[in-house]
């Protein structure tokens, strides 16, 4: 009679796979994962509240200005100034600069006006405000007497921003300069600009009548008149 054989346990199979292999590795590296998500959270509760306290700090710089700037009487250049240093950092605060500087030039401190304008271009060179802070530059230079050096001022909006609204005004202000200093054809060019520029809006129609004005003067400058009459004095073929 034979014996029963020994029963033979079964070998255990190893676990394998890609679930097998995260496992170990989350177990090998818990510590690491645990600190880093950590670090995530605190970094996402910190941006929260710096943006939070930005939010609150542009609340409260524009609620500032507002109190300056809707006040009975005009404000001064101080009290914008006041607001710009009380809420710096601030969009506001380039708002608040940006009204000074044109208070100034009311006032007539065209020196402290353009000052205070290059600032706002040097300190803020991606801002919004720049456009308009370029074109203070030029008429404060223009209102100084430095023409030569508005003329450039102005030709810097034109063209640095072609599609702000700042260029039309730039080229109406430079038109009227070359009018003033009797070079008309410059100044032509220019309103000619102004009026096939789409969005002229009221700037066309002034445009149009210095046009008219110049060409009275100097009908000799009328290139449109004189390619007509070279047109009707050419025989027909």
């Amino acid at each position: 009679m034979s014996l029963p054989s020994p029963a033979v346990a079964p070998e255990t199979a190893e676990p394998q796979g890609p679930e097998f292999d995260f496992l170990t590795w989350f177990e090998v590296n818990k510590k690491m994962l645990s600190l880093l998500l950590t670090i995530v959270i605190v970094a996402v509760v910190a941006s929260m509240f710096l943006r939070y306290r930005k939010d609150a700090a542009e609340a409260e710089a524009n609620k500032a200005l507002i109190a300056v700037s809707g006040g009975t009487a005009p404000a001064t250049s101080a009290a914008y100034l006041e607001v710009a240093r009380a809420h710096s950092g601030t969009r506001a605060a380039e708002r608040a600069n940006l009204l000074a500087a044109s208070q100034l030039f009311t006032e007539g401190k065209f020196a402290e006006s353009r000052a205070l304008f290059d600032r706002i271009v040097s300190d803020f060179p991606n801002s919004p405000t720049v456009p308009t802070a370029l074109l203070g530059v030029a008429g404060c230079l223009s209102a100084e007497g430095k023409t030569q050096d508005a003329v450039a001022a102005y030709q810097r909006v034109i063209a640095s921003f072609p599609t702000d609204a700042n260029a039309l005004r730039a080229r109406t202000a430079k038109a009227r300069l070359h009018e003033a200093a009797g070079q008309f054809e410059q100044a032509l060019g220019l309103y000619d600009e102004i009026i096939r520029d789409p969005s002229g809006g009221t700037a066309t129609q002034s445009a149009f009548q210095a046009r008219a004005r110049i060409l009275q003067k100097h009908p000799e400058l009328d290139k449109s008149s004189s390619t007509n009459s070279v047109k009707a004095a050419t025989p027909a073929k």
